[in-house]
């Protein structure tokens, strides 16, 4: 009987380390976060990305077409998420004059070099990572995606021109940041 007392009890202190290295890593998972905040993140992408733009596509008239904060927070495991984490975004959409004869590829290519100048680079860590040269995360007929990262920071451009119809062409630049803390939760 003292053998299966002793089994029992290796057992359960197996089992209260194992719970203890759980509870652990679940408390720990944020300490490799980014300190950055979710409106750091966007205000380091925001100056760049809009002016590239207004260079690349003068006399294309560019409207917001939306703002977006999601809340992102809480444990991944969850379906519930709360507004400790944000991710933040913007669209902003225009139409490219009939005169501007230049290709989709080359509408989007005009972004991607401009923002190549001011210290971006091509694809991004989670989205088709480019080498060097501007690669398109898609190409499809009528339409390409290119995305654009700022090293240091936490967020992407994404870059789209696509075909309405056979002689208009519409562009549109998405700035996204990742799941990143929200300075204000709970304060």
């Amino acid at each position: 009987m003292g053998g299966l007392d002793r089994t029992r009890g290796v057992r359960l202190r197996r089992s209260a380390v194992a719970a203890l290295a759980l509870s652990g890593m679940l408390a720990g998972c944020g300490l490799g976060e980014p300190k950055q905040t979710y409106e750091q993140a966007y205000e380091a992408m925001r100056p760049d990305a809009m002016a590239a733009m207004k260079e690349a596509w003068p006399g294309v008239e560019m409207e917001k077409d939306s703002a977006d904060l999601e809340e992102c927070g809480g444990l991944d495991m969850s379906a519930d998420k709360n507004a400790s984490k944000i991710e933040q975004s913007a669209t902003y959409r225009g139409e490219v004059p009939a005169e501007d004869r230049r290709s989709i590829e080359e509408l989007a290519r005009a972004v991607g070099e401009r923002l190549l100048e001011r210290g971006w680079r091509n694809g991004s860590a989670t989205r088709s990572p480019g080498k060097g040269d501007l690669e398109f995360a898609e190409n499809m007929p009528g339409q390409v995606l290119l995305d654009m990262e700022k090293p240091g920071v936490h967020g992407w451009v994404a870059v789209e021109a696509f075909v309405d119809s056979p002689k208009r062409h519409s562009v549109s630049l998405n700035l996204v940041t990742e799941c990143l803390r929200n300075p204000e939760w709970k304060k």
